[in-house]
């Protein structure tokens, strides 16, 4: 019996933290310490030294990422225990860039029974109802699959993304850490993204360009992905959509056609930006937003006025992710963990209202919704509390996605005095040079590394600020926070002003400062 997805996902896990409590270990993979110890045993049997060691009940970590990563890429495929849903995601990409598969040659190569292939099949068969799509059998070929070709594309999308990165010199590649499952997922695909990719980028970082926009990292690799699609299956009259949509419909013109517009519209409302573009209004879900932001302000301990920019946030947000649902597609982020800790209270409010959103629109809940929406609240208390001067210039080196660092800015708004500069993945590196900030801050040890290498300016932080980061920041000249303006010098500055010209003067110069 080999490693598994499971048994590497703990030994990252632990790699991660370095020294992290068994009982902690026990409870995040939901099995109990026994099984724990045993999975750690299991995994030291594949290399010369122990990995990880349990000390006094706690699991230590031996290895670094870069030789996790290492040991990760030695795995054989003999060595591997591969999961029916990852075997099923071969079988989806296999599918859609060769047009059908032979699946008696896979699991024979496998090394699989035929009783596996069959519960396998049925399984494949049940999933793909659930997509919208349809399993079929082609005459001395093999197995293909029939139905709505968008809701396809953002499958194999949502299989693919992770499994790649974009590099700095705008081509992808593997990701170093992927399983000996995932790299064969990927191979059937590279050759034919390797073709598109250039052209695919132009045209990606054309649009960016176009329209001011900024996508955070996971949602670059889904959008490269939907470009390079529509350059190896351009999209025909003949193309089976059936353009479901659970919200009015987004209109971005880009492309020469307008069905290709119109596939591109979809896709794009879909992703993370650091500034939203102009969603259309759903009155179903504009009312239902409203309801849910009264009803959670309405339960906190200290209430804030209900705003329009509230509102709004909230909108765009549950827009993106009710059609990310519809089509089946997941952004989950882990590198921000234990939301439901930090804040029980929040996290349980926002969790009874989200219930307005299933009802309304069939919208599965996770727990990835309900930590995001969270800290997006805990934001907007934090803003209704603030007032800072004297910024200190920063920019946050990370792929967290845009809310939950809007909520992690606001943290650090509310002890120190700051203006975000910007948001980048450690593949835009380069873009720094225009950048005009006095520090990067940055979440991971590997980023740390690497920046500190390049000789850059960067501070390590927890994502959850303590006061150690604060006493961190203030050794590196942060001014602390103000409470108060020179009222003389303040009221000259905005004398003579119109009450809109005033409020147009605050929102442009102390936008941090008046909400």
């Amino acid at each position: 019996m080999g490693l598994s997805y499971s048994d590497l996902s703990l030994l990252r896990f632990i790699q991660k933290r370095q020294y992290t409590p068994l009982p902690k270990v026990a409870a995040q993979f939901r099995k109990n310490e026994t099984s724990i110890r045993r999975t750690i045993d299991q995994i030291n049997l594949y290399s010369p030294v122990p990995m990880v060691e349990v000390r006094r009940n706690y699991c230590i970590s031996r290895v670094s990422y870069e030789e996790f990563v290492r040991f990760i890429q030695t795995i054989s495929m003999e060595d591997y225990a591969s999961s029916r849903a990852e075997r099923i995601r071969v079988l989806i990409v296999t599918i859609f860039f060769q047009g059908y598969v032979n699946t008696s040659r896979l699991y024979e190569g496998w090394g699989l029974s035929l009783t596996t292939k069959k519960q396998d099949t049925a399984h494949l068969r049940r999933f793909l109802q659930d997509h919208g799509l349809e399993l079929i059998t082609l005459k001395r070929k093999g197995l293909s699959i029939r139905g709505d070709d968008l809701q396809l594309r953002f499958l194999v999308i949502d299989i693919l993304h992770p499994l790649l990165e974009f590099t700095a010199e705008d081509q992808i590649q593997g990701r170093y850490a992927n399983t000996p499952i995932e790299n064969q997922s990927y191979g059937l695909a590279a050759p034919s993204l390797l073709k598109v990719c250039p052209e695919a980028v132009k045209l990606l970082n054309r649009f960016l360009t176009e329209y001011h926009l900024s996508l955070n990292y996971p949602s670059k690799k889904f959008l490269l992905l939907f470009v390079c699609f529509l350059l190896i299956r351009p999209v025909t009259k003949e193309t089976p959509l059936s353009y479901r949509l659970p919200l009015a419909p987004f209109h971005m013109h880009f492309f020469d056609d307008s069905l290709s517009d119109r596939l591109w519209s979809v896709a794009v409302s879909m992703m993370n930006f650091s500034r939203n573009p102009d969603f259309p209004m759903d009155r179903l879900l504009w009312q239902t937003t409203e309801r849910f932001a009264e009803d959670v302000v309405a339960g906190l301990e200290t209430p804030f006025p209900v705003r329009e920019e509230f509102l709004r946030e909230l909108y765009d947000y549950f827009y993106r992710e009710i059609t990310l649902d519809h089509f089946h597609c997941t952004f989950v982020d882990k590198t921000v963990e234990n939301t439901r800790e930090k804040f029980p209270f929040l996290y349980s409010l926002i969790q009874r209202y989200l219930v307005y959103f299933n009802a309304a629109f069939h919208f599965r809940i996770m727990d990835e919704h309900i930590c995001t929406l969270t800290l997006l609240v805990q934001k907007h208390i934090l803003r209704n509390q603030l007032v800072s001067q004297s910024p200190k210039k920063i920019v946050i080196m990370t792929s967290i996605n845009f809310e939950r660092i809007s909520f992690f800015l606001e943290q650090l708004r509310d002890r120190v005095s700051i203006r975000w500069m910007g948001t980048f993945n450690i593949n835009e590196l380069h873009m720094l040079d225009q950048i005009d900030y006095d520090y990067i801050l940055c979440f991971s040890a590997r980023i740390l590394n690497i920046l500190n290498d390049a000789g850059l300016p960067v501070i390590r932080m927890s994502f959850f600020v303590t006061d150690q980061d604060i006493s961190v920041l203030l050794r590196h000249g942060f001014p602390l926070l103000r409470h108060r303006f020179p009222a003389t010098s303040f009221a000259l500055e905005v004398a003579g002003r119109t009450e809109s010209e005033l409020v147009d003067y605050l929102k442009q110069k102390y936008g941090d400062y008046f909400v």
